[in-house]
Order: C-alpha cells, then structure tokens, then sequence
C-alpha cells in the first residue's frame, strides 16, 4: 500500500507547523538525534492512532429517552453549551423525535438524528466528569466509544442523502470529538465533511443581523450562523496546528462578528465555574471569533503556499502587520483580562481554563507569526548586507522564544484551572512552545538563558504529565502518555548534551 502520509524527502506530512524552523528535520541536522514522536505518522502532539480496523462493535441501541433527557439538562446547565454550541433546544426535539420514530426499513433522517443523539452523549460523557459546575450531577457511564464508531459509520449514508440540520451536527460532532481525543487527522477529515455541508446549507454567506429578510426562520438561520461559526474556529485551529489549508476560506464567508459578541465573550472570561450563570447564555465558541480571524490571516500571510514564495520584505512586512492586529486584540480585552506581554507570576489567576485558553492561544500566535522570520532568506544564509533586514528578523526571533517561555510559565501557573478533559487539544502549545525554546537553545548555547530554558524544558515535561495523569478516563490509556513526555524529555537530553558541548556522543 502506498502511504500518502510522508513526503518525498520521506519526512511526514501531517501535525508539523511549517512555522516551526526546518521542523524535525532541523534538529536532526542540528543534534544527529531524531525526536520521538507516537508513531512515524504523527506529530508528538496527536494521540497515537488505533489500528484503522475498528473493533466489530455491534451497533448500539439509542439511550433510553430519560437517560439522554438527563444529558441534555447537563449540557443545557454547563458552559458546554456556550463554548460548544452545537445543539440547540429549539430543534433537539426535532432530532429525538426523528430519531425514536420507528420507520421500515429506516431512512436518512433517522440515520442522521440516530447518529446525531450518539455523538451529542459522547460529548456530554467526555467533559462531564472533568467540569466544576456540574455541582455533584452524576451521569451514568455510557459506551462512548461505541457510539462515536457507529455514528462514524452512519455518516457516509448520510451525506449521501438531502442535507438536513441532524448531519451537520453529527459530522461537526465527530470532528470535535475527534480533536479532544488528540486525533487531530480525523478531525480535519470531519472538519471538511461539515464545511462543505455548511456551505450547501448556505450559512457561510448568512447575516448575522437576524431582523433582515430571509425566508429561512431567524432561529434556524441563527442556528446555522451558531454551526458555521463553530466550525470556523476549529478549521483554523487546525490548519495552524497541520500546515494544511482552509476548509472554509475567508474571500468566499461573511465574517461579520456577531452582535454583542464582544461583551459576552468578556463576560464568560471572567466568570467562576460554579457561580452563578446569569446573562452568559449567547456562544462564545470554543476561541475568541477575532482571535480566529487573525489565525486565519496568519496561515495565509505566513504559511500558506503563496506565503513560501514571499520576498524577505513582504514576508516581515506581513509578520509586523499580523503582529499588531494581535496586539490590538490584546488591548482590546480589559486590562484585568489581558495576557501579559511577558508572563511574570503574582498576576490575578484565570478563573476557568476558557480564560487559560485564550492566554495560551495569544502566545502561540506571538510564537508562530514571529517564528516565520526564520525562512527569510538573509537569515539563512548568514548575510550581513542588510543590517536592518537582520536585525528585525532577529527581534522576531526573539519575541517567538519570550512567547514561547511565556506560554510554559503561564502553563505551569494556571494548571489548576484547567478541565483535565482538554488535555490532548491543549497539547499543542506546550510542545510547540518547547520546540521552539529547544531550537533557540541550541542556536545560542552561550546565552545566559541556557539555565533557564532547560529548566523550562523540565518544566513542560512535568507539567503535561500532571495534566494527563488527572484524567483518570477509562477511555485513555496511560502508554498515550509515553511518547508525549518523551518527545519532550529527549529535547531536554539533547540540549542539556550541547549545553555541556556533548552533543556528538
């Protein structure tokens, strides 16, 4: 079988940021030493893949109607629903009803609510047991894994039929699902499933003004603008995390925020899991919408094809443009909610891990957009022609590794705030941020922050396994930990071998 998943140089395709300088290749040149990854397939931040001939599950019967009445009023009470707003109680009942309705032989509609309600119960059974402001609730276990493999099954059937809302949550579903299980392949699979599901349904081109005239109803239009949004942020968080391009392209979409948006999302980030939840009920997304858009920006300017073709002058112009669009972002926020340029300890400490998110999403952008100064090319060849050109690429260099140092110290900080259920979509920031520190370091080994970064290095090893081991999830198992930690911990050995000029052992 040919494998489509390696390059032609034999190097792997998937989950390595083209940001990151020569990626693992650089540092095999750099240190003779490969870093370990979970498989020759993976990057070190995805979760090992499960052999791709799924167990003969047989196909699980549809909860008792109680029982998912209790997991909706869960999801209904929880922030799930604002920052995964991809169920909506105005239609649900639509979709159980479809669901339960008993047709010979079943059709489209029941196969799409059917995998829809499967998908939505293994959602709520992932976060549940990880979220504080569920106040005691205790929900029955359920065979979770089983339902997301049978919807996953039911889905090319489905797509197949007249599109209908019930197949546009299913496939958004399984991609977020597919995501918090670290298996970010599949999720872009699925993200480009339900792209292109959200492009027929035409919500791609809605108005988020409800009051104008349409002949879709304003809540189903408002649903679908919820959809279409949600998936926005999940594509572009993946296309920086994969190198691969959108699903949904900026030129072709209405990216007009929504009303009030802004003020709610401030509400949500400086509220405390367990207070009470008043006026916080309008979505908020799973990132904040303009942060989103300037992630979107910064894979085209920076990592996009046409990217790789830029001059040296185009390419730092975009990287200062980009630079100060996120800076604006950041002033944007009230100064009690704002990361830090500089992390520094001693500052107020997130109330809940969306706030966390947000932080760790600044300094990875700060890291990623600044980090793309490396392929100038008067950089790579050491030029000194051009004194100013290098001096702003190395500014940019060195705001990519303060970023990224930020990122593992704020990490470190606010590790009790954050749901132990977002382990794997969180894992991308530390291990990108000690890509980076690790690259730096071998760069500048007579730097006075040698010390520093190797003890930060130890620092995101610790940390990342802290987080995992809090899972205590029947659905993981503790050798998906393995090579996460080692990957890191290997970063660590080789520098600390340069920094003691060992490296060629």
């Amino acid at each position: 079988m040919v494998d489509l998943t390696r390059s032609d140089d034999g190097t792997f395709r998937p989950g390595v940021p083209f940001g990151l300088p020569e990626g693992f290749q650089w540092i095999w040149s750099q240190t003779g030493h490969s870093v370990p990854h979970p498989s020759s397939k993976e990057a070190p931040w995805e979760r090992p893949r499960r052999s791709a001939i799924r167990p003969r599950w047989t196909s699980p019967e549809l909860p008792d109607r109680l029982l998912l009445k209790s997991f909706l009023e869960v999801y209904m009470r929880s922030p799930m629903r604002r920052i995964f707003p991809v169920i909506d109680p105005a239609f649900f009942p639509q979709t159980i009803e479809a669901a339960y309705s008993h047709t010979n032989p079943p059709n489209i509609r029941n196969h799409s609510a059917h995998a829809c309600i499967l998908t939505f119960m293994a959602l709520v059974s992932s976060l549940h047991p990880f979220d504080p402001t569920y106040n005691g609730a205790h929900l029955p276990s359920i065979p979770r894994d089983s339902y997301v493999a049978h919807a996953s099954t039911l889905l090319p059937a489905i797509i197949q039929g007249p599109l209908n809302l019930d197949s546009l949550q299913a496939a958004i579903l399984l991609a977020l699902l597919s995501i918090l299980a670290g298996e970010i392949q599949i999720g872009v699979h699925y993200t480009s499933i339900a792209s292109r599901l959200l492009i027929t349904a035409g919500a791609h081109t809605m108005s988020d003004d409800f009051n104008c005239s349409s002949t879709t109803p304003s809540t189903l239009r408002q649903h679908l603008r919820t959809l279409f949004w949600f998936c926005y942020t999940l594509d572009r968080d993946l296309s920086l995390r994969t190198g691969q391009p959108h699903c949904l392209r900026d030129e072709d979409c209405i990216l007009d925020i929504p009303p009030v948006y802004k003020e709610n999302l401030h509400l949500c980030l400086d509220h405390s899991p367990g207070s009470a939840d008043t006026n916080l009920g309008s979505p908020i997304f799973p990132c904040d919408l303009r942060l989103s858009k300037i992630k979107s920006r910064t894979f085209d300017a920076l990592f996009s094809r046409r990217a790789f073709q830029k001059s040296d002058v185009d390419l730092l112009r975009s990287i200062r443009e980009l630079d100060e669009e996120l800076e604006c972002w950041r002033m944007s926020l009230p100064e009690n909610l704002r990361p830090q340029l500089s992390f520094a300890p001693g500052h107020t400490k997130p109330k809940n891990t969306y706030r966390v998110f947000a932080h760790m999403n600044y300094y990875c952008c700060v890291n990623l957009i600044h980090l793309a100064g490396g392929r100038c090319s008067a950089w790579r060849s050491g030029s000194t022609t051009v004194r100013e050109t290098l001096d702003g690429i190395q500014l940019s260099l060195t705001l990519s590794v303060e970023a990224s140092r930020s990122l593992l110290l704020f990490l470190d900080d606010s590790e009790a705030r954050i749901s132990a259920a977002s382990f794997w979509s969180l894992l991308f920031y530390p291990m990108s941020a000690a890509i980076t520190i690790f690259c730096n370091l071998l760069q500048n080994l007579h730097a006075d922050s040698v010390k520093r970064d190797l003890h930060l290095l130890t620092l995101a090893e610790k940390t990342t396994a802290r987080l995992f081991l809090r899972r205590d999830s029947v659905f993981d198992r503790v050798s998906d930990l393995q090579p996460v930690t080692a990957s890191i911990s290997a970063l660590r050995e080789h520098a600390e071998r340069a920094s003691l000029g060992k490296l060629a052992d």
